[in-house]
Order: C-alpha cells, then sequence, then structure tokens
C-alpha cells in the first residue's frame, strides 16, 4: 500500500499548463533532476567564462612583460615574478648534446623543439637553452638535423613549467640518436632529470630564445598553454548543455491533452 502510494506520488503530474495541443505535465523526479542538473551547467558554463577572462588578463600581462627592453639573467631572477621576462645574457655552450621534444607544433605541422645546455656568465648553474622549433621533414624522421650551438649572446624570455606533467613523468622513455636524445613530450621535470643523468644541474626554468632573421629555428612562443578561446569555446559547451536539458525536459513532459482535461 505504501509502496503503491509513494509510486502515485513520484509519477503524478506537479504541474499542468497547457502547451498548445499539448499538456506540459511533470513528474516530481524528473522536475528534481531538471533542477538540479541546470544550475550545475550555467554555473560551469560562467566559471569558464571567468577563467577565459583570467587568460586574458594575464596573457595581457606577459605580453607587456615580454615585449619591455632586455634586463640580465641576474636581474630578471632577483625579480618577485621573472617568468616571460626579457632577458640578455653573455655564456657560452656547454655541449653539442641536445634534448629533443618530439610532437610540438606550429600551425598544423608537427615537429620538435631544441634544448641545448648553456652557461651564462655571474650565474651559478647551467640553463637549458630552447633554440626554437624544427619541421619534421616526414614520418619516418627520428630527430632533425640541429646546427651546432655556439652562441655567446643569448636573448629571449625565461619560461617556468607551470607544474610537472605526471602521465608524462611516468612513461618518460628517452631514445638516443649520436648527441640527441628524443623525447615524446615537453615535462620540465623529466627534462632536468635528464639533464642530470648527462652532467648539468640545469636552473628550473627555460630560456626561450628570441627570433632571428636568418636562423632556421622557428621561434613563435605561446604566452599560456591555454587560451582564452578554449575556455570560451568550453562555456559555450556548458550553455549549449543546459538549453538541451531545457528542451528535453519540456519534450519529454508533454504530454497529449485529453478532452476531459481542463
Amino acid at each position: 500500500m505504501a509502496k503503491s502510494l509513494w509510486q502515485q506520488i513520484i509519477h503524478q503530474p506537479i504541474v499542468k499548463i497547457p502547451f498548445g495541443s499539448k499538456l506540459f505535465a511533470p513528474s516530481l523526479l524528473p522536475t528534481l533532476a531538471f533542477f538540479l542538473l541546470l544550475p550545475i551547467l550555467i554555473s560551469l558554463a560562467f566559471w569558464q567564462l571567468d577563467r577565459a577572462q583570467e587568460k586574458r588578463d594575464l596573457q595581457a600581462n606577459l605580453l607587456q612583460k615580454s615585449q619591455q627592453t632586455e634586463v640580465s639573467l641576474e636581474q630578471a631572477m632577483a625579480s618577485d615574478n621573472p617568468d616571460q621576462t626579457s632577458v640578455i645574457t653573455f655564456g657560452k655552450a656547454l655541449s653539442q648534446k641536445f634534448l629533443v621534444i618530439d610532437n610540438q607544433k606550429q600551425g598544423r605541422q608537427l615537429g620538435y623543439e631544441i634544448l641545448g645546455f648553456y652557461q651564462p656568465e655571474n650565474y651559478p648553474r647551467p640553463v637549458l637553452i630552447s633554440r626554437g622549433w624544427l619541421a619534421r621533414k616526414d614520418f619516418y624522421q627520428k630527430v632533425p638535423e640541429i646546427s651546432e650551438f655556439s652562441d655567446s649572446v643569448i636573448k629571449g624570455n625565461l619560461y617556468f613549467s607551470k607544474g610537472a606533467n605526471q602521465v608524462v613523468a611516468s612513461n618518460a622513455v628517452w631514445e638516443q640518436f649520436d648527441n640527441s636524445y628524443l623525447i615524446g613530450q615537453f615535462d620540465m621535470q623529466t627534462i632536468k632529470e635528464k639533464s642530470l643523468e648527462l652532467g648539468y644541474d640545469v636552473a628550473p626554468f627555460v630560456l626561450r630564445q628570441k627570433s632571428e632573421p636568418d636562423s632556421a629555428f622557428v621561434r613563435r612562443w605561446p604566452l599560456i598553454a591555454s587560451p582564452p578561446a578554449k575556455h570560451t569555446a568550453y562555456a559555450l559547451q556548458w550553455f549549449a548543455m543546459a538549453l538541451a536539458l531545457v528542451i528535453i525536459f519540456i519534450v519529454v513532459n508533454l504530454k497529449k491533452r485529453h478532452k476531459d482535461t481542463n
């Protein structure tokens, strides 16, 4: 008896609203589910919009910072937040060994990011210099041809990784091809560990070289890994899901009106 009463309660329409030739008559459970899910979907959409604005502000600040006049590496590292600071440093390449990061894109083309070891003057630790990006010639190419690293003056921007990639770190497998060491993805912690194996206790950042007109390397660096447009797209997806939920809620709760229905 109690079960029958409960079933009657949950299946009984809580409201009856004429809707053209039909009747909108949702029962208790679908209504509760609707009013639980809809605010969550809308909240997620607005959260992504907030994230997009945060990324726009961050991108503008980093862009302004990266375009300022170069300072010495020592000055940059003495600041509160040296990330993306434009620097100039003098020193020498430590070897012709290179860390090669595979699966790096420029537009739609795959290629490699090339990291070299460099010792700046008046700085205690070796520094990883990102020389830039080289295109992959074909599917069968393992590592690119890398020109000699002989720069004595480096101009570029400091890049501090935003955290370890645990997936890469736990599955990192380096392949050696002469003096090139190839890994599938960028992960700063893994790269530091490999550098230590090669005898270089490198600083916790990468110095990304600025573009040079005659260089074979492409040097177009993203300021942030996840651009604002990506979060805006996520927000639109959440709004679309919220709209779909409203439409589904209405459609599934439309009933055929009987002649004696008031």
